[in-house]
């Protein structure tokens, strides 16, 4: 990890001045070790991520980490998510003279680098380097290659391309499931041509088969090529495989050109999930001819989000970290618009949430303040699988529902777009169906709806029914509460008081002895085992609750955070509850219901100890390198955390709310929508300086550690007058609780 980050550094040095500087100071390889960050190629949201694939013992969903020799270049693939992996689809494999089809050459790497839309590596085999350099545009992935021959008589060489069709992604560890082909397809079209499909299924998500097909175009014919099954040359010309079952064999094309040490070979791969022919379009309707120019639109397109929000002072660790967290928010969800048959193509189309548990609290946030038009179609397309499919998407994955973590939380999503006044979206369809998942429980509510019948009945889910009953029911009673906030909006207020009380519900398992929340059986009476951590190591199947014990779920509560204070007793027993969770360890950042607990000392008056936990989160438990991520990144979520902290605030997702932190840099300037600007002034920031003891909003004074978005979207500034010493800034004009309003 060390020689990666060197290389890294070494690689900022010489990259080309046309990257210019924010992409050339963001680190692709940030987090690709335990946080599964890709740090391939692709454009913002694109169809294609293109980048390299490792074979592992344990084998990340990104197909790379950072110490295992490269075997090939595949086209899809997730970012910063767990579970079993998908995609990996179309792996070319360059080669030097010999063809080897049998077993993956797994290639010693050298001097690997890159920048948002644009990789590079140099693979050693024996005598041999092939320089690899990879770009894409949103449909089309760009390869280029420089084969080189070292210490040999002649300068000579065969330059091959090996494709294999059958490729996927992989799982080994503990016999978890693995991706499989069913029906694949390769023809050689012509002498620089091809076109190949797969279909498969399996990996996460996997209850639904996907069938992806490509187009390749080389810049130079080749001379030799030829068809492979299970590392023999079969046929010439073309092969439909079909009617394989969970199959494992490998299967693909090769294709040779002759040449000298030097050469260089470029090619594109269109891609598509509709057809052969949309493959070719997608490659011919590009305006990215050359490897050159796409990787020119790809740094335009990468500049631009990345521009969003600009940063001066601060560490040269926290600038990079910063737009190396930015970049990442923005690998997932998969816009596959106008790609997926029997869905509209005029209407926006997303795949790969592969939770919006992970996303919903700071990602999809981020996108509406800073990329709204995105939330937007993200939103569009959340309400056009609700009209087509019947029910929201909490995890959608190739074109089906996937397993849910927790609540019905695309609520949450919709609610946070009414609160901010997206717009965009009929906000009486999101009403409807978001009361649907509250009001119906679905054939299997494991990936769609929720567990309604006991919610209903009971006040809270029963551990006999679902896994993580205590942590859904926490999530329910919020998610309620944001069907109340859109039943507001929609100008139905009785609706609205009806879900506001229901809201409550989550106070039915609030275990007065232990001042935590916890499971009950159908008579009302308590679970006889309780522990504050989690009961199992694989949350998924822990009884009570997921990915965090109670200890960690008892503090989520955000929209009745003053009468959670009070079960505790007041503000001072609150802040020690929470000062426990840190002191003793456990509390970690590496889940996504720990997101708010650093700020939830503002509820209870103690602003300064948000500054000093969120501080030492920022610089201690993110650090540079491929293994500085905290935990997974989870689509961009633990990214989107950092981007938002390093700002200095934090949003409550859901509602109109920004908590106050504590900036990483002086000025950070935020361009929201229509170009209008939002600033952020940190006086006397430093290292030390960490605390607010003053501050002014759009000219007035600021007495609360928090803000609302309508103040801000219009633009505006914040002025923070920080100090190495905290006062009574933040303690009074604390945030509101549904109870209170």
């Amino acid at each position: 990890m060390k020689k990666l980050n060197i290389v890294f550094q070494l690689f900022l040095l010489t990259v080309s001045a046309s990257a210019g500087d924010i992409l050339s100071r963001t680190n692709v390889f940030w987090g690709t070790d335990g946080g599964n960050v890709f740090p391939g190629v692709s454009v913002p949201f694109g169809m294609v991520k293109l980048g390299p694939e490792v074979r592992a013992a344990w084998q990340p969903t990104s197909g790379y980490v950072s110490d295992e020799p490269i075997v090939g270049f595949s086209h899809t693939r997730t970012s910063g998510t767990g579970g079993n992996p998908r995609y990996g689809n179309f792996l070319f494999i360059p080669q030097v003279d010999s063809v080897r089809l049998k077993e993956f050459v797994k290639y010693a790497k050298l001097n690997e680098a890159g920048y948002p839309g644009y990789y590079t590596v140099t693979l050693k085999d024996k005598n041999s380097y092939i320089k690899v350099e990879l770009t894409a545009d949103k449909k089309v992935g760009y390869h280029r290659y420089t084969f080189t021959k070292k210490y040999s008589e002649s300068n000579a060489l065969n330059a091959n391309v090996v494709i294999d069709v059958s490729n996927t992604l992989t799982r080994i560890r503990n016999g978890m499931s693995t991706t499989y082909w069913t029906n694949g397809y390769v023809n050689i079209l012509s002498n620089k041509t091809l076109q190949a499909s797969i279909s498969c299924e399996g990996g996460w998500g996997g209850l639904n088969p996907y069938t992806i097909y490509c187009y390749i175009e080389f810049d130079q014919p080749f001379t030799q090529s030829g068809i492979w099954l299970d590392g023999e040359i079969i046929k010439r010309k073309g092969i439909a495989l079909t009617n394989y079952e969970k199959s494992l064999k490998r299967f693909g094309a090769m294709v040779s050109f002759p040449g000298n040490s030097g050469m260089e070979v470029n090619c594109k791969v269109g891609v598509s999930y509709l057809s052969y022919e949309a493959a070719m379009q997608n490659l011919r309707s590009t305006n990215n001819n050359t490897f050159d120019q796409a990787l020119a639109n790809a740094e335009k397109l990468w500049t631009e989000k990345l521009n969003k929000i600009q940063t001066k002072g601060g560490s040269v660790m926290a600038q990079q970290l910063f737009r190396s967290a930015l970049r990442n928010t923005m690998l997932m969800p998969t816009d596959v618009t106008g790609e997926v048959p029997g869905w509209n193509p005029n209407v926006p189309h997303f795949w790969d949430f592969y939770c919006v548990w992970d996303v919903f609290r700071a990602t999809m946030p981020l996108y509406s303040l800073i990329y709204p038009e995105t939330q937007r179609r993200i939103i569009s397309c959340m309400l056009d699988i609700y009209d087509k499919k019947g029910w929201l998407p909490d995890a959608w994955i190739a074109d089906d529902y996937a397993m849910m973590q927790g609540g019905s939380n695309a609520d949450v999503v919709l609610a946070d777009a009414v609160v901010k006044k997206l717009g965009g979206f009929d906000v009486k369809t999101a009403l409807q169906a978001v009361r649907k998942d509250a009001e119906l429980q679905s054939e299997n509510p494991r990936i769609k709806g929720r567990f309604t019948n006991d919610y209903k009945k009971y006040g809270f889910v029963l551990p006999e029914s679902a896994a993580g009953s205590v942590s859904r029911t926490l999530e329910y009673a919020y998610n309620d509460f944001c069907i109340a906030e859109i039943a507001t909006s929609a100008g139905d207020n009785p609706l609205s008081e009806k879900y506001k009380n229901q809201s409550l519900n989550v106070f039915n398992l609030f275990y007065p002895e232990h001042k935590m929340f916890w499971a009950k059986d159908s008579a009302q009476h308590w679970k006889p085992d309780f522990t504050p951590v989690s009961k199992r190591k694989d949350t998924w199947n822990d009884p009570y609750f997921y990915e965090g014990g109670s200890q960690i779920y008892s503090t989520y509560v955000p929209h009745a955070m003053q009468t959670l204070i009070d079960k505790h007793g007041g503000s001072k027993q609150y802040i020690a509850y929470l000062d426990k969770l840190f002191d003793s360890g456990v509390f970690s950042i590496e889940n996504e219901p720990e997101f708010l607990i650093p700020y939830q000392y503002i509820y209870a008056g103690d602003y300064p100890s948000t500054a000093r936990r969120v501080h030492n989160i920022l610089t201690k438990m993110f650090q540079p390198g491929a293994a500085g991520i905290p935990g997974q990144d989870d689509s961009g979520s633990m990214s989107a955390w950092y981007v938002f902290s390093a700002m200095g605030f934090f949003p409550v997702a859901g509602q109109d709310l920004y908590l106050i932190g504590t900036p990483l840099f002086e000025e950070t300037t935020i361009v929201l929508e229509g170009k209008k600007q939002f600033r952020i002034i940190a006086k006397n920031r430093s290292s030390q300086n960490i605390y607010i003891t003053k501050a002014t909003l759009n000219g007035k004074s600021l007495d609360r550690a928090w803000f609302r978005h309508t103040e801000i979207a219009k633009g505006g500034k914040l002025v923070l007058e920080m100090s190495a010493t905290p006062n009574d800034w933040g303690k009074e004009n604390l945030p509101e609780s549904v109870t209170e309003k």
